[in-house]
């Protein structure tokens, strides 16, 4: 796991996208993520409060968190949600995360393995991932929570579909630390999708160790779950003998499209009974394209459709179902008895309701 936290990800990206878009002379990636490393590596410690307000399905949600950072490895997050008194509380110190999940007064405990650093060639990747793909323009300077920033306005460059989702994309960077203090998404008819606002952000003020210290709550049941691992790359057989459900294969593949791997995760040993999920994810590739097959069996059969709500109702074979479009990416969900899929690639419509279509409960 690469050490690579939220703020930065979008401090990174911003610095990225101003340098494209402001530069006399557009600088190289090279040169951005050199300037990104000396930025980092002057970070001692931060901390900030996000706030997020989704908009989906005709519902608004909104949620609040808490963040610090201390180098090398000390984190601390708080989650509040609009109703709810109480507030689920993630701290690392590097070798175990502590997270307490209130519904259930339960603690979950694991160990981390430790964390590589990113270096200037995995910068160097991401920036040129996105000033290969992202049309930058500078709109104003406008006054966010009395700080000047400037206003950037992202737009993929290759129109590639339909963008139920994330279209357009408007940043708003201090101009003082360069940090995002504003970022807002719209989807391909200019509806907003989301907006995140960092506030009361504060950069090297020196934040104790002892603000990282966990600290279990009264009668809270605490769940060991010993180092956890990234799931292992199954073949379908081994995959098979995995999961307690029939996995579901597609009986038609684009040509050329071949099984890669099958992955599966399970979270039975540190959630509810009426909580817990298996999945099973099959991956089919051809050279850099894939195909990508999500079977989950839930105990909880109320699944959270929100994102798919502003999807495209459709039929597979008589069954409702979902479609929606992120540009390149398409996906697909609906239901056969018990077992939810989700079919993601990056293939036309006709395609994906080719494949979908082959799927049977009887094959």
């Amino acid at each position: 796991m690469k050490k690579f936290s939220s703020i930065f990800v979008l401090t990174f990206i911003v610095v990225a996208l101003f340098a494209s878009g402001c530069t006399e002379k557009n600088m190289s990636a090279e040169q951005i993520a050199a300037q990104m490393m000396d930025k980092e590596n002057n970070t001692r410690d931060y901390s900030y409060t996000m706030h997020v307000t989704s908009y989906f399905g005709g519902e608004t949600k909104e949620s609040e968190s808490k963040t610090m950072f201390k180098k090398p490895n000390l984190i601390k997050s708080i989650v509040t949600e609009p109703g709810k008194e109480n507030q689920t509380i993630i701290v690392s110190d590097g070798k175990t995360v502590w997270s307490y999940i209130p519904d259930t007064n339960t603690v979950t405990k694991m160990k981390i393995s430790k964390a590589s650093e990113l270096t200037k060639n995995d910068y160097t990747n991401i920036i040129d991932d996105f000033l290969n793909d992202t049309n930058v323009t500078v709109l104003r300077v406008e006054n966010v929570d009395g700080r000047k920033t400037y206003l950037l306005e992202t737009t993929p460059k290759e129109n590639d579909g339909e963008y139920m989702l994330i279209y357009k994309t408007k940043i708003w960077v201090d101009q003082e630390t360069w940090m995002p203090l504003r970022y807002e998404t719209y989807n391909g008819d200019g509806n907003r999708t989301m907006k995140l606002e960092i506030q009361d952000l504060k950069v090297n003020t020196g934040l104790p160790d002892s603000e990282f210290k966990f600290e279990v709550p009264e009668g809270a049941k605490i769940v060991d779950l010993g180092e956890i691992k990234p799931p292992e790359k199954l073949s379908l057989e081994e995959a098979r003998n995995e999961v307690s459900f029939k996995i579901l294969t597609p009986e038609y593949l684009p040509e050329g499209y071949e099984f890669n791997n099958s992955m599966v995760y399970n979270n039975s040993q540190f959630s509810p009974e009426n909580q817990s999920f298996e999945t099973v994810e099959i991956t089919y590739t051809k050279d850099e394209a894939f195909i990508s097959l999500a079977e989950t069996v839930s105990m909880n059969q109320s699944s959270d459709s929100t994102i798919m709500d502003r999807g495209e109702d459709i039929q597979i074979n008589g069954i409702e179902g979902k479609y929606l479009s992120m540009g390149k990416t398409k996906l697909l969900m609906w239901k056969l008895g018990k077992v939810n899929l989700s079919l993601c690639a990056s293939l036309e419509k006709d395609e994906m309701m080719k494949i979908a279509e082959s799927i049977s409960e009887k094959a």
